[in-house]
């Protein structure tokens, strides 16, 4: 694939900051997410062997390596990162969560740092710093001290960011490998639902179509999109650029919540300016 790994970082946030109000429709609908993560995988199948008529797969060049952090990568992001989110998203509302999610970088970039010997610059690290920022204003909820960094949905939010924030390491080791990013995305969706369905066994009974399977599919439709345009990006370009790009995901998070839950979702000036703040960032790398 040749598009600039920039505007693949652009879609990726795009399609990371509809997802989550997707999502919330869902949980809104009667929506588990036990059944949210089983439909949001299964649909990722499909549109990833879909490519294979347009694109090689390069299942030729893939390593032991390659395999193994291709695997990795799919269960530290497409699986494990992906239930926090769906917990955090059901808990905080779509906007918080997503902008807390997209602290990720901060992770990215220091450990870029220690295995690639990635150059981040002072410019970079005060972009990275407004990323925290804005993610730790937002997880903040006011008169309720120490507990309004602690609540459930906010680590659940954390946790999700160092899933998502590891991820990348893992695709850039096998794509160092083995310059073949469409394999390693189909190992990933297959590792991640091997691992769901396992996981998430009991809860499958949930599963039934209505309006939650729905908004379920189209979130779970638009973060496959978005990992596959991420695993594409960051075969072309730099781990602390492509992936810190993403964070503006919070932007778009913000515009389809006024689109789509417009009286559901409060878009308080706190909410507002740590999403700006996180933006800012993202302007400035």
């Amino acid at each position: 694939m040749t598009m600039d790994a920039k505007i693949l970082a652009l879609i990726t946030a795009v399609t990371f900051g509809l997802s989550p109000v997707a999502l919330k429709l869902a949980f809104r609908a009667g929506g588990k997410t036990d059944a949210g993560m089983v439909i949001g995988l299964v649909s990722a199948i499909p549109l990833n062997l879909a490519l294979i008529f347009f694109i090689n797969p390069g299942w030729d060049r893939l390593t032991p390596v390659a395999w193994i952090a291709f695997i990795l990568g799919g269960l530290a992001g497409a699986a494990i990162g992906r239930r926090f989110i769906y917990q955090s998203i059901n808990l905080l509302g779509a906007p918080r969560a997503a902008t807390i999610r997209s602290s990720s970088p901060v992770l990215t970039a220091f450990l870029a740092v220690l295995l690639y010997q990635e150059e981040i610059t002072p410019l970079r690290w005060a972009a990275i710093l407004a990323i925290v920022g804005g993610a730790a204003l937002v997880s903040w909820t006011r008169g309720e001290g120490a507990r309004g960094w602690l609540a459930m949905g906010v680590l659940f939010a954390l946790g999700a960011a160092a899933s998502y924030g590891i991820r990348p390491l893992f695709l850039k080791l096998a794509l160092e490998q083995s310059d073949a990013p469409l394999a390693g995305s189909i190992i990933g969706a297959f590792a991640a639902l091997t691992w769901a369905v396992v996981m998430d066994r009991p809860g499958l009974g949930w599963a039934k179509v209505d309006k939650a399977f729905t908004w379920f599919l189209i979130g779970g439709l638009a973060q496959t999109v978005a990992l596959l345009a991420l695993t594409f990006g960051l075969n072309g370009g730099d781990v602390s650029l492509v992936y810190s790009l993403t964070a503006s995901a919070p932007l778009f998070t913000l515009l389809f919540t006024a689109i789509f839950l417009r009286g559901v979702e409060r878009i308080t000036p706190q909410l507002v300016l740590g999403s700006i703040l996180v933006v800012a960032g993202v302007i400035y790398l």
